[in-house]
């Protein structure tokens, strides 16, 4: 199916400059696209690609006042954001699936709301509650207690173990388990080792989004607990009794020790680790395979490294790693001439 530039434009509230009448059916990269794609351009270095571009309508920032080559320019004020409304309302991927799959098993006290689909082998046990409009694929597990939120979506091969509960908008990936035991284990005199109950659980709020392969333990008691808008990535480890706050995003390999808290609008890169016990401050961004061995005080910082450092700090001592060698050999050099000057 295609669009016209100007219904594109119309829906994100952007401004024509070029042909309106431009027909659109389908999206690309700026380098790649043809004469029936669209594309965007958020960053002011990519502009240049106005001058060989083959696309058939960009979308630019408000800053851009000219079309190169009959290039046809929708302009808008977040033109990243505006590529992604385009692409959620016009291209993305449309589930066909409804209904009840008949090899489902549902408890008969289950509270299942209207328009749910129920895929292939899912498994609903007693008390669980389901919202309206959620969708959970092929072999899901809700267990006793457990519930989710309206219009969220629990791709295949997800379990979420008992009394464990997910919010509204709330998308899960495959293979994810939600509500696995805490990492507990008092050692005894005979150096074995007893099992620790953990009889917390997983709290997920509303509109995040977990990648595929995450693990989420629940905790030893009360709860771990993601806050709303988070973005969790694929292949993370989050320990017992951690809390994170809202709007929070965790790169893939990160994985946070137990009954630490992170604040909200904080990004945690890739690989990143973090031991238990500790806080972490608001909006606090972390560089990838960092370790963080302490608390994080100062709203807003910037570390890496391991230990971890704030940035510039960081950046001076690799600067001086790099120069040791050299150090190395200037002071075995000052030290001979020492040597041979007491002699």
């Amino acid at each position: 199916m295609s669009h016209t530039a100007q219904q594109i434009s119309d829906l994100v509230q952007g401004e024509i400059l070029g042909n309106a009448a431009s027909k659109i059916s389908g999206v690309a990269t700026i380098e790649t696209a043809g004469p029936k794609d669209l594309c965007f351009i958020s960053n002011k270095k990519y502009l240049h690609h106005l001058q060989s571009t083959k696309a058939g309508a960009i979308i630019v920032g408000k800053e851009v006042n000219e079309a190169p080559n009959g290039t046809t320019l929708i302009k808008t004020e977040m033109p990243y954001v505006a590529f992604c409304q385009v692409l959620i309302e016009l291209f993305d991927y449309k589930d066909p699936n409804s209904g009840i799959h008949p090899t489902a098993v549902i408890s008969e006290t289950a509270k299942i709301g209207e328009n749910v689909y129920i895929g292939p082998y899912v498994y609903i046990a007693e008390g669980v509650a389901v919202g309206e409009g959620s969708k959970l694929y092929s072999h899901c597990s809700l267990y006793e207690g457990s519930s989710l939120g309206s219009q969220s979506i629990l791709y295949s091969n997800v379990s979420v173990y008992h009394d464990c509960h997910i919010g509204k908008q709330t998308i899960v990936h495959s293979g994810t388990v939600i509500g696995s035991d805490g990492f507990g284990h008092a050692p005894l005199p005979d150096g074995t080792y007893v099992k620790i109950p953990q009889i917390g659980n997983v709290v997920i709020g509303d509109r995040v989004e977990i990648g595929s392969n995450c693990s989420l333990d629940r905790a030893n008691m009360g709860s771990t607990k993601i806050g709303h808008g988070c973005r969790i990535d694929n292949l993370i480890q989050i320990a017992h009794g951690v809390e994170v706050g809202e709007n929070t995003i965790i790169a893939a390999q990160a994985g946070i020790s137990g009954s630490t808290k992170v604040g909200d609008n904080c990004v945690i890169a890739g690989q990143v680790g973090i031991v238990g016990h500790i806080s972490i401050a608001n909006k606090v961004q972390i560089g990838a395979q960092s370790g963080v061995s302490n608390s994080i005080k100062d709203e807003g910082g910037k570390y890496t490294d391991t230990p971890h450092l704030p940035l510039g700090q960081a950046i001076r001592s690799r600067i001086l790693y790099k120069k040791l060698p050299e150090m190395e050999k200037r002071i075995s050099n000052i030290e001979k001439d020492l040597k041979d000057s007491s002699e």
